[in-house]
């Protein structure tokens, strides 16, 4: 049987499979003791970045440029690599929920492999669509042209932008802020106290209480003035989630203009934003608490510099909103399109056409 490799789907389930196999060998080498198990457990998962590499090449022929190509090969690589960093972590963690790590993380990277491939898919086929916006301006509905683009917007999507924003962001919160969530408090916890160790030489151990709300904490060596330094309590909001919460309910609920041409690679363009703002919201918030923490450990108050630094941190959505506005051009469109239908509907409440 000869496979179509010009299939999209059948291709990304050939990757899928990939994944799936990456990040279940890499589970298996913290839990082998041999030395040459894990030896050859790490050159199979080379192989399977090998063997992915050929079968996106066997997808894409020679209908794309070598630039592209190489994006391609590299996002699937670092979507492989990720899933294998998730693999060998979960035997390393100590969490009574860590295998819900896999179990969260894992169709989110199968999801992200079937959006690359659908991105340079389309990139292939060179899509265009011929439509007319002659029949949306005949409804008296304004049509906005940004950068050679144009952005028309149905009331519903820009009623889902205001009403489901906040609801998906909150609903998206309340799921990391469940206890069987408490896997990634353990992550950003241990990362956070290898970098005090690493810069600050501080000797701060994390602990783990499967019991009670707070289940990390970062427990301190010695004393200062004669005080002794105790412990600072983990909850769910020291993880930065609820930065990335509110960004992904924007992003996922930014309407999709009417022009089909538009929004061809706007799945693309949102997912790209949602991974990029994410990660520099979980570097920053990493940043935050090691300058928190070492304050703290030099003797300034906790309640003080809490509030302090983490309010000055929340600056960093001014550049996701930037981020927003090159990939996502449609969140600042709608908002002024929504403007302008607010704008028109009271020019003719207050000026009524005569018969």
């Amino acid at each position: 049987m000869k496979i179509n490799f010009t299939n999209k789907y059948l291709v990304w389930v050939g990757l899928s499979i990939i994944l799936i196999l990456g990040f279940i060998l890499s589970i298996l080498i913290p839990l082998l003791a041999s030395d040459l198990s894990s030896v050859i457990l790490f050159i199979t998962i080379f192989l399977l970045f090998v063997v992915q590499a050929y079968l996106i090449l066997k997808f894409v022929g020679t209908r794309l440029d070598k630039n592209q190509k190489f994006g391609i090969i590299l996002y699937h690589s670092l979507n492989l690599l990720f899933t294998v960093v998730i693999g060998f972590s979960i035997p390393l963690m100590e969490s009574d929920f860590r295998n819900n790590t896999g179990i969260v993380m894992l169709p989110m990277v199968l999801i992200l492999g079937l959006i690359i491939t659908d991105k340079y898919d389309k990139n292939i086929k060179n899509i265009h669509y011929d439509q007319d916006l002659n029949d949306i301006k005949a409804q008296d509905k304004p049509v906005i042209e940004f950068e050679d683009k144009k952005y028309v917007f149905s009331v519903n999507s820009l009623l889902l932008l205001g009403i489901g924003t906040p609801l998906l962001a909150y609903g998206i919160y309340l799921f990391f802020d469940t206890e069987a969530q408490f896997w990634l408090h353990e992550i950003v916890v241990k990362q956070t106290v290898y970098f005090l160790n690493l810069f600050f030489n501080m000797d701060v151990s994390p602990s783990y209480a499967p019991v009670g709300k707070y289940h990390w904490s970062f427990d301190f060596v010695g004393n200062i003035n004669g005080d002794p330094l105790g412990s600072i309590f983990f909850e769910t909001f020291c993880t930065g989630i609820q930065a990335i919460c509110v960004f992904a309910g924007i992003i996922i609920c930014v309407p999709h203009s009417r022009d089909k041409n538009t929004n061809k690679d706007i799945i693309w363009r949102k997912t790209k934003a949602l991974v990029v703002s994410s990660l520099i919201f979980y570097v920053v918030n990493i940043i935050r608490m090691l300058i928190q923490i070492e304050l703290y450990y030099l003797g300034y108050p906790w309640e003080s510099i809490h509030v302090s630094i983490s309010a000055a941190s929340s600056f960093i959505a001014a550049i996701i909103i930037l981020l927003l506005h090159k990939w996502i051009p449609e969140f600042i469109i709608s908002i002024i399109y929504a403007g302008t239908l607010i704008s028109k509907k009271f020019k003719q409440i207050r000026n009524p056409k005569e018969d």
